[in-house]
């Protein structure tokens, strides 16, 4: 791998790598997350366009719901192609995140599954 390579998937990692925790709150038209170091995405459901954000600490993403799941089209570093997927288990006692990544090299995707559990109610 040369330099060029190992600076990409640096960036890869960064944007994909897992929260210690996670907070997750529903609206009608929005899904907002925010991480441990008090970062925000927000994922738009109802179709309207996002904003390039001026800052790391909130990220608009659009999405869709696909029945349970919420499922996000994202570009990653130099124009990879990424998606989420954001389910709740059937038990409610963990979320699950999946990353679809694209890989050029062989054609097959990278895909990360990080599974978090529910805070008890009494934290």
């Amino acid at each position: 791998m040369g330099g060029g390579d190992t600076d990409l998937s640096e960036r890869i990692l960064q944007t994909v790598r897992p929260d210690l925790s996670e907070s997750v709150a529903l609206t009608d038209a929005e899904v907002d997350s925010t991480n441990d170091q008090g970062n925000k995405t927000v994922f738009f459901t109802d179709g309207r366009k996002v904003q390039k954000s001026k800052s790391d600490a909130v990220q608009e993403v659009p999405a869709k719901w696909n029945g349970a799941q919420l499922v996000t089209d994202e570009k990653g570093p130099q124009g990879k192609k990424m998606s989420r997927t954001i389910e709740l288990s059937p038990d409610g006692r963990q979320f699950y995140e999946t990353w679809h990544i694209e890989n050029g090299k062989s054609g097959a995707p990278i895909v990360i599954r990080y599974v978090y559990d529910a805070a008890n109610e009494y934290d």
